[in-house]
């Protein structure tokens, strides 16, 4: 009892000295739990962009065996990327699947209404290799790349944008030169590290390359079984 009664009155004492202490006290521990709270929040934030593709992937792009910080996809490169390259990894051990990439930009247009918009020129495996689903219709079929069919997938922006609230499918749009007749529109999925995947449309690969006379695809990304080493 004594003793408690001496601290209170020494705290009582030296009121000023005993606030400053308490708020320092204070002031440290929620600054360790405020950046705590931060890092943990940017931690989830680039596990969740990274990982919503799945996270047994690997992305084969060419180039040479070093590089200055820049994907030899990006400009022209004297090692291209085939879809015979494409067709070869499939075959690999404990590859599940592959899909061809081609990305570009051009004018999508449907009746009166136009928008130039991401065109992504992919193979028939997305939806098992990138984890994005048909909200509408179907994906890409599996064409033999050579004779692939002049089929796009929307995405909801895109959708949205050309079509309110009419249903798309077996409509034809104009991409570029060509017509595509609509075969579904993928779920929304929102932003890729700065990139609106909503706000694109999916064709063939093979389509891609000639619309955007390109002689390989930007990047090949395989989908490998989850207990590899």
């Amino acid at each position: 009892r004594d003793l408690i009664k001496l601290a209170i009155g020494s705290v009582w004492a030296h009121r000023m000295r005993s606030f400053l202490t308490a708020l320092g006290i204070t002031v440290g521990i929620a600054s360790v739990i405020l950046l705590t709270s931060i890092g943990e929040g940017i931690h989830r934030f680039v596990l969740s962009e990274f990982t919503q593709f799945g996270t047994n992937l690997i992305a084969v792009t060419p180039g040479k065996t070093s590089t200055l910080g820049m994907s030899g996809a990006i400009v022209s490169n004297v090692r291209p990327l085939s879809m015979d390259d494409a067709e070869a990894l499939k075959r690999l051990p404990r590859v599940l699947d592959v899909v061809p990439v081609v990305q570009g930009n051009a004018a999508i247009e449907s009746g009166h209404r136009s928008r130039r918009t991401m065109v992504l020129g992919v193979g028939s495996a997305v939806p098992k290799v990138w984890l994005m689903k048909p909200s509408v219709g179907r994906f890409l079929p599996d064409d033999d790349p050579r004779h692939a069919r002049p089929f796009v997938v929307l995405g909801s922006k895109v959708r949205n944008e050309l079509f309110a609230t009419k249903n798309p499918l077996g409509k034809r749009i104009r991409i570029g030169s060509e017509s595509y007749r609509v075969i579904g529109v993928m779920e929304s999925k929102g932003q890729m590290l700065g990139f609106d995947l909503d706000d694109a449309v999916y064709i063939p690969a093979q389509k891609a390359m000639s619309m955007f006379n390109r002689e390989s695809v930007m990047e090949v990304d395989l989908l490998y079984s989850p207990d590899t080493d």
